[in-house]
């Protein structure tokens, strides 16, 4: 979290303002623009609120960032930067910030989106909801976790003891205030990851199956992509590169599927849904689908995998996305749509959050894949609505609306857009919502026709619709509202549960929709 706190600087503009991010693992000071004729910068820092008789760390001018390191998480620091020259003290500018152990959206990062913006992948309508741009010069680890473990390691009992007692090997990677490059070579990491092989992993990740600490709610879905260059020397053995999805810990229930015990754990898995995702693993950037494993937990095979032709991947600049939708995956190279898994009675697509990894793994040689950034994107939710695009303004189309619906500038409740909908035309829209919970759908009819909404909880995997509510209402000549109460089905502990929402023009006369919500009620049944 970024707190400004301006004090007070003789020499610097009337505008200069101190930029602190705090984070668990360090804190970030940013001087550049403090004053214009600093000749360097004495730093002070304490816990306690009072100055220091000597500074912290002296710094010359030519230094526009420093960062406090071996700090406490969770904890108020005050900052002093004293900018000085031959003959004088500038002035003191002040500050404080706090090391908070969640990521923000910061909005000085957010410039980059512009500078250095996305592929044409990125769905028009939805917003950036967390990203690294990685130009900080250090990790920041309120994002990621550093010790790679997956659901295959703890199926084969490999590196258990040692994930246990955080003994596993630490990822190599240097950070030049621009990329990351993550690698392995004949030096780092310092532990090889499979001995037998010789094989090893630099891996940086959301999620940390020993503490069972999740950094990042992707629960939702939404596009992922990211800018990377790969490349190897040498002939490293097991030589992979890889942005990918997988299920979390801290146990098997994910990767087993449902009817299956394993040494005591209890599969969830719907047969057929994934539980691991790879955007793009070895150099051929193979995109794959796991999901195939016997009632003995032996993995059998994928679910889907393609490689995409035409792309050059080593030592090349590309750019890998995946769109995850509650019915759909489909993935794209460069923002061209590479292959899509939309059938609807085979939905692989997950209803809880996956363990997002970006890595290197190789023995012998080297490997390096570095990276420019990786960001993610969802439909913004607003005032309470769990449902995207709600008043058909935010994607220039219907999406993520499917139908024959057509879309009428000028025709919503207070002349915006809203779908036309003919005799016999239809809208429906796949929505994660929580489990179990009590919901209110609300919206707004114009026009004489009888349209008909329904609610449905789908089945995973199959996509079977199992009814809530079915209503008929009839329109009239000015929009009027019309709302269903209704409770979502049951899944796995915090799991979302995949809902349609679709209403239909079964009169003979065109009838105006606009201004969809589904909000929380706030009385259960």
């Amino acid at each position: 979290m970024t707190i400004l706190w301006v004090g007070v600087c003789a020499q610097a503009p009337s505008s200069s303002t101190l930029q602190l991010l705090g984070t668990r693992s360090w804190i970030r000071i940013d001087l550049e623009g403090l004053a214009e004729h600093a000749g360097g910068y004495r730093l002070f820092w304490s816990l306690n609120g009072q100055r220091p008789d000597e500074p912290n760390a002296v710094l010359d001018k030519d230094q526009s960032r420093y960062y406090i390191q071996d700090i406490k998480p969770e904890t108020t620091y005050h900052v002093w930067i004293e900018p000085y020259n031959s003959t004088e003290t500038l002035g003191t500018v002040t500050g404080k910030v706090f090391t908070e152990k969640n990521w923000r959206l910061v909005p000085e990062e957010l410039e980059e989106l512009t500078t250095n913006p996305g592929s044409k992948a990125v769905p028009e309508g939805m917003q950036l909801f967390w990203h690294d741009e990685f130009n900080d010069l250090l990790l920041n680890r309120n994002k990621w976790f550093t010790n790679y473990y997956s659901s295959i390691d703890h199926l084969r009992g490999e590196f258990e003891k040692d994930m246990r007692e955080g003994n596993l090997p630490e990822a190599a990677y240097t950070l030049n205030g621009k990329t990351i490059d993550i690698f392995v070579n004949d030096f780092l990491p310092e532990k090889v990851y499979d001995k037998k092989s010789g094989k090893k992993i630099s891996s940086i990740q959301t999620y940390n199956w020993r503490t069972d600490e999740n950094l990042l709610d992707n629960s939702r879905g939404g596009y992922f992509e990211a800018r990377v260059k790969r490349s190897s020397t040498g002939k490293p053995s097991g030589l992979n590169t890889a942005f990918w999805f997988d299920s979390p810990g801290p146990d098997l229930r994910y990767y087993l599927e449902e009817g299956t015990t394993l040494n005591g754990v209890k599969g969830i898995r719907p047969k057929g849904q994934v539980f691991e995702i790879d955007i793009f693993e070895y150099l051929n950037a193979q995109f794959v689908l796991h999901g195939h494993v016997d009632k003995n937990g032996q993995f059998q095979h994928n679910l889907a995998t393609h490689i995409a032709k035409g792309y050059k991947h080593v030592d090349n600049w590309v750019t890998h996305g995946i769109l995850w939708t509650p019915n759909s995956i489909k993935h794209y190279i460069n923002g061209d749509l590479i292959r899509e898994y939309t059938d609807k009675h085979q939905i692989y697509s997950p209803n809880h959050f996956m363990n997002v990894l970006l890595g290197s793994y190789g023995g012998g040689g080297s490997v390096h894949m570095e990276v420019d950034y990786i960001r993610g994107y969802q439909w913004p939710l607003n005032d309470g609505n769990e449902l995207p695009n709600p008043g058909f303004e935010e994607s220039g189309s219907l999406l993520p609306w499917e139908g024959t619906g057509e879309l009428r500038n000028g025709a919503g409740r207070n002349e915006s857009k809203a779908v036309l909908l003919k005799p016999g035309q239809a809208v429906e829209q796949y929505v994660y919502l929580n489990n179990n919970t009590a919901y209110k759908l609300e919206y707004w009819i114009k026009g004489k026709g009888s349209v008909k909404t329904g609610i449905d909880n789908i089945t995973l995997v199959t996509g079977e619709p199992g009814q809530i509510v079915s209503r008929e209402n009839r329109g009239k000549g000015k929009y009027t509202g019309k709302s269903i109460d209704f409770r979502t089905g049951e899944e796995f502990g915090d799991h979302m549960k995949t809902v349609r929402i679709s209403i239909s023009n079964e009169g003979d006369k065109d009838v105006l929709l606009d201004d969809i919500t589904v909000k929380k009620r706030a009385s259960e049944d």
